[in-house]
């Protein structure tokens, strides 16, 4: 089996190949616009990678004759919301040019193979307070980021019903763990708690809302829906990845001061609040639940505990204490 994972470099592309590797029969090709050294490619269990910029056509091409994948699995994105309002026409450039062209060069180089656009659930724009989203609510994109994922999700739609591709589409919520980048919420208050204690900085921790509600996942129970919907999701079919379960962000923020041993001084920071934000954003997993049995088994405290240690490590190895 040969899978070609576009972002490999990035913080899911990489423990996706490893959740993919635990298979002695798969052959991982990577790709990514950052480039990674041999080390790297070696940990990331990859037979080879390539750089690639997926706005470029015939780069994706040339990717997909060279690798020649039975599947692929679409992670390649701008991926951070707050960015996204800053710079519109470049999310959108990347994320929605980035998949069709995807679909397109699968189209004409490699029509059996399953094809994992991997989405968001941000297209859903909010829920009612209360309210489980499923695959059928209406899609209302609040920002750049989400309307390019939109995008994705219709061309995947598309190119399934009308060009017989065995495309299978995630609209993924929040997720979180070892390895994200600080720009994240989450990540980012772990980064800024494992600095105050390393005495780096003031004991304040400057924050965006936390009034949202969102449905937080651990990536690595993340990646192994993927990796069981890429064996079992039906082609066309779109899929909530999620836990069913919401967290107010001040009550995921008090976790981790718990976790640290203290709690340092809150100060929300207007540039960390966006205008256009989802209120509330928990989905209903039934449809993946019942498709492949994948079931979240790592609780919120575990990757609050792991994001925690990570930052705290990270830190030691940047001041060398």
């Amino acid at each position: 089996m040969r899978t070609l994972i576009t972002g490999v470099a990035g913080f899911v592309g990489r423990h996706l190949a490893n959740e993919l590797s635990q298979d002695p029969d798969e052959e991982l090709n990577g790709a990514d616009h950052v480039a990674l050294g041999d080390e790297e490619i070696l940990h990331c269990h990859l037979k080879s990678h390539r750089p690639l910029d997926v706005t470029n056509f015939e780069q994706v091409r040339g990717c997909v004759l060279e690798s020649k994948p039975d599947r692929i699995v679409h992670l390649a994105a701008q991926s951070s919301g707050s960015e996204s309002i800053h710079k519109p026409a470049e999310t959108f450039r990347v994320n929605a040019l980035g998949a069709l062209n995807v679909v397109e060069v699968a189209r004409t180089e490699a029509r059996d193979a399953v094809i994992l656009l991997v989405g968001s659930a941000d297209i859903y724009g909010t829920g009612a307070p209360g309210q489980k989203l499923r695959e059928d609510a209406p899609i209302r994109p609040k920002n750049a980021y989400a309307l390019s994922k939109a995008a994705q999700d219709s061309l995947g739609e598309l190119y399934a019903q009308s060009y017989g591709l065995r495309v299978i589409r995630t609209r993924t919520f929040s997720h979180t763990g070892p390895g994200q980048n600080p720009r994240f919420a989450l990540a980012g208050w772990a980064d800024q708690l494992a600095r105050i204690h390393a005495g780096l900085m003031a004991a304040e921790i400057k924050v965006g809302n936390l009034e949202g509600v969102r449905d937080y996942g651990d990536v690595r129970d993340v990646v192994r829906a993927y990796r069981l919907l890429l064996e079992r999701g039906a082609h066309g079919e779109a899929y909530n990845v999620c836990t069913g379960h919401g967290h107010i962000m001040r009550h995921l923020l008090d976790l981790l001061c718990s976790i640290a041993g203290f709690r340092p001084t809150i100060v929300q920071d207007p540039t960390r609040v966006r205008e256009r934000d989802s209120d509330f954003l928990v989905g209903d997993p039934g449809r993946v639940q019942a498709r492949t049995g994948w079931k979240p088994e790592i609780r919120i405290e575990k990757t609050l505990e792991d994001l925690y240690r990570e930052a705290r490590e990270r830190v030691r190895r940047e001041t060398g204490s």
